[in-house]
């Protein structure tokens, strides 16, 4: 049979892809989801994420933070190419964008919101939609572009 358990009250909501980000080393969990989960988390805070991704990496040290993921063929995909003259950063895939409807009515409430696009993923419009809470913006993903070969544009 199949339940559903309520969700907890959290009081730090992120909003934002967690990415696939292919390393020399093999993919790993990446985007400002996972780091600001991690570090409220660690801080004491009750942390919930809402994303976008596929299933092509578990998710880890994220295990112990809910996450309601609004699924995806492909995660958010990153690679960072390191040269003698810089970094190449190209953007393989895009998972789905993120907006009002998907956030659970439980955690509409969160005292803090922080919106952490990481590929224009973040409908903007998101700032104004939480007027009881605190709401903050890591703002890299509404300024990067790429072009459509992927490539990061600085």
């Amino acid at each position: 049979m199949f339940s559903i358990s309520p969700l907890e009250p959290i009081n730090y909501l992120l909003i934002g892809h967690i990415t696939r980000d292919l390393t020399p080393s093999g993919p790993r969990l990446g985007g400002t989801a996972v780091y600001s989960g991690l570090t409220a988390t660690a801080l004491g805070l009750r942390v919930g994420i809402v994303t976008s991704r596929g299933t092509e990496l578990p998710l880890g040290e994220l295990n112990r933070i809910p996450v309601i993921n609004y699924p995806a063929e492909n995660s958010t995909t990153f690679e960072n190419i390191y040269t003698n003259t810089g970094r190449i950063q190209i953007v393989h895939t895009v998972a789905s964008q993120l907006d009002y409807h998907i956030i659970p009515e439980p955690w509409r409430q969160a005292p803090i919101v922080h919106l952490g696009p990481i590929a224009q993923e973040v409908e903007p419009g998101l700032v104004r939609s939480f007027p009881a809470s605190l709401v903050r913006v890591t703002p890299q993903g509404w300024l990067r572009t790429w072009n459509q070969a992927g490539h990061i544009r600085a």
